[in-house]
């Protein structure tokens, strides 16, 4: 089944010519919209995931949220070790689900579970058997079977990853939201969403020194206007409602302690309500969180990683999600590493799994109508 999309294909037609041919031309190019825009509503919504690092709680996830949830009108396509699957679902009882092994993701034209295993010669060894090098390889190839585009509608749930094994395996970024951002071509802000609390990040995987350098006007209006443009199209919110944070303890107490709050991030701000976006701040982040988990504010943007994730991790951690938002795809993974000691235990809490994969089917679903 072909897929199209009608925002990559809207016709040229409409550009050329003048007077009445100009017209014709544009009834035309509305034409070939529309049939491009039903032929996209036909097509099954298409989720990757990715199995990330073996030694976790990744396939069992799998196993347990993802598989169950396949049939129409979306294509699952897994992307990890077969041998993997099949070992770990024996070792946790679990029955291993009807699927269709695949060599290439362009197999995968219909709805239903897919499988496809990057490395089939990998060590057929149980994850605390294998060294880090090939845990890393694994979880990295896996990656890079994402394709780079897709004409299809499109939502790559990525399991966590050993970021020290990822790396010896050749892994060149900080983090999955930037290793997307280069595949994707596109700058991304990270967000971390539960409940009640989303969090979205002025800055991601730096060393605190770095930060301060690290922000500009520029880049803060941009974060807010894709945080702005991803959480209405994510939740569904008219016009939601944005807290930003300062930089300094108590923003700075009128400059006693820095200036970025005045100097940077008031002027980002301004800028942003310019382009009727709901925006406030900057507020100190020692009771911002509060406020916005007490229902004040619908996202907040911190400065830094974790003036950001500890407030929601504190509050949300079996349940929220990361995303990448403001990439042409969503990507999306559960708020927790690999939960190593919980492999093969069936102890796993799965609700960030869940919620990971509910907001890829609803992302899918709402994206149809754009």
């Amino acid at each position: 089944m072909l897929c199209y999309s009608p925002r990559w294909h809207i016709s040229a037609l409409a550009r050329l010519g003048n007077g009445k041919r100009v017209k014709k031309r544009q009834e035309r190019a509305k034409q070939v919209e529309k049939v491009l825009r039903d032929e996209a509503k036909d097509a099954p919504m298409r989720i990757i995931f990715t199995s990330g690092d073996p030694l976790s709680i990744n396939i069992e996830a799998f196993l347990r949220v993802v598989s169950p949830s396949a049939g129409r009108p979306q294509t699952i396509i897994g992307i990890g070790s077969t041998w993997q699957l099949h070992h770990q679902a024996r070792a946790l009882n679990l029955p291993l689900p009807k699927l269709k092994l695949i060599n290439q993701l362009d197999e995968a034209t219909e709805s239903g579970l897919f499988w496809l295993d990057p490395w089939p010669e990998c060590p057929e060894k149980d994850a605390k058997a294998l060294s880090e090098e090939d845990r890393g390889k694994m979880a990295l190839m896996a990656l890079e079977a994402v394709p780079p585009s897709s004409s299809c509608p499109l939502a790559v749930l990525t399991a966590p990853i050993n970021k020290k094994s990822a790396a010896l395996a050749g892994f060149k970024h900080p983090g999955q939201t930037e290793f997307f951002e280069n595949l994707w071509k596109t700058p991304a802000v990270m967000m971390l969403a539960g409940p009640k609390l989303r969090v979205a990040l002025a800055t991601n995987h730096l060393r605190l020194q770095e930060v301060p350098s690290a922000i500009t006007q520029e880049i803060l209006a941009k974060k807010i206007a894709v945080a702005h443009a991803s959480a209405k199209r994510l939740f569904g919110m008219e016009s939601p409602r944005i807290a930003v944070c300062g930089l300094n303890p108590h923003c700075s107490d009128g400059g006693l302690f820095g200036d970025e709050e005045s100097r940077i991030i008031s002027p980002a701000i301004t800028q942003s309500k310019s382009a009727n976006i709901n925006v406030s701040g900057p507020f100190p982040a020692d009771t911002v969180f509060h406020r916005a988990f007490h229902g004040e504010f619908d996202v907040v943007l911190a400065m830094y990683h974790d003036q950001g994730l500890g407030p929601l991790k504190t509050v949300h951690f079996d349940e929220a999600v990361n995303i990448s938002m403001g990439l042409p795809f969503l990507r999306v993974s559960p708020d927790h590493g690999p939960a190593s000691d919980l492999y093969l235990t069936g102890r796993a809490s799965l609700k960030s799994f869940d919620t990971a994969l509910t907001l890829c089917q609803q992302w899918l679903r709402h994206g149809r109508d754009y």
